[in-house]
């Protein structure tokens, strides 16, 4: 078994607002493996972008808390000050494809001259071994390298797409994490991308965490799962178990709301909206959209380890409630 490449616990990021703290990441632990990818799933607003601002330390200035622990390859990472983790960390360690991607690219920049930069500045390479190394990572990708020469704009969207992925191994980093990457894409070049990132885990080993709300395309690439609702992890499970019995309600509910090819079922949905992260619940946040919910839900849930090896915060599991199937 590959050894833990990322510990996370008691992981905490609030928002400073007029209205109060938002409390997009709230007391999340998990652990991720070397060579694994973690598919972190759920509805708009939940927390996923939160989380991995949160592991990049990508913050705006409105923090209100930000605390835990996140042990990356053996160390603690959260002791590291701003300058220090910039340099040691980011970029060079664990990279980042952000959401909308394809819009991220500089317009009036050369694409060989934005993978290159965090190679001259980061690592100290010369421009001849940068470019070297930009031609490598682009044919990673599956991208022709005389395409280094052009400009962003003359790029079809799946190919900026896969531009940006190339900045973001250009570095040889440990983990990388993917933020909706296939979001706005169309069905050919979902598939296509999700092919390339399939191709390149098993030839580089790459750790991913591959956000997004597209539970069936996560399917294509995750190990494990992990379902955020409403600022916290409700439920961590390997993708074997989890895309065949879900624990947690709510994960029930998004797996009946994914299509299926050799099966005719009526899709399921998710009544109500999420709680305000401003003033969560204080018992279980998915209560009041939950069929099964009875009276032990006012109290917040235990997280319960499950036979299977995965975890899951719901009264309905847990050892100590009172109910174990309503």
């Amino acid at each position: 078994m590959s050894k833990v490449l990322l510990d996370v616990k008691n992981l905490k990021l609030y928002f400073r607002t007029r209205l109060g703290p938002v409390q997009a990441v709230d007391d999340v632990s998990f652990q991720l493996r070397e060579g694994r990818t973690l598919a972190v799933v759920g509805e708009s607003g939940c927390g996923k972008t939160s989380l991995a601002k949160a592991i990049l330390r990508l913050l705006p200035r409105n923090i209100h808390t930000y605390s835990g622990s996140i042990v990356f390859d053996g160390v603690d990472i959260m002791k590291f000050d701003d300058e220090r983790f910039r340099q040691e960390i980011r970029w060079t360690k664990i990279a980042m494809v952000p959401q909308a991607s394809m819009n991220s690219l500089n317009p009036v920049l050369r694409i060989e001259d934005q993978l290159a930069e965090p190679l001259l500045i980061h690592e100290k390479l010369t421009r001849q071994q940068a470019a070297a190394r930009v031609a490598e990572v682009f044919k990673i990708v599956g991208l022709p390298t005389d395409f280094l020469s052009r400009y962003p704009f003359e790029l079809s969207g799946g190919m900026r797409q896969r531009a940006t992925i190339a900045m973001a191994l250009a570095s040889n980093p440990k983990l990388v994490v993917l933020d909706e990457p296939s979001s706005a894409l169309d069905l050919l070049t979902q598939a296509n991308l999700m092919n390339v990132l399939k191709k390149i885990k098993q030839e580089t080993n790459t750790t991913f965490i591959l956000i997004t709300h597209d539970i069936g395309t996560a399917s294509e690439l995750a190990d494990e799962v992990a379902v955020m609702y409403a600022g916290e992890m409700i439920e961590y499970a390997s993708a074997e178990y989890f895309y065949t019995d879900a624990h947690h309600p709510y994960s029930q509910k998004l797996m009946a709301s994914v299509p299926t090819l050799r099966e005719d079922k009526e899709l399921g949905f998710i009544p109500g909206q999420p709680p305000s992260l401003i003033k969560p619940p204080t018992g279980c946040r998915f209560a009041a959209r939950c069929e099964r919910r009875f009276e032990k839900c006012s109290e917040h849930p235990n997280i319960t380890h499950m036979g299977d090896g995965s975890t899951v915060q719901c009264w309905l599991h847990d050892k100590t409630g009172e109910v174990k199937h309503a």
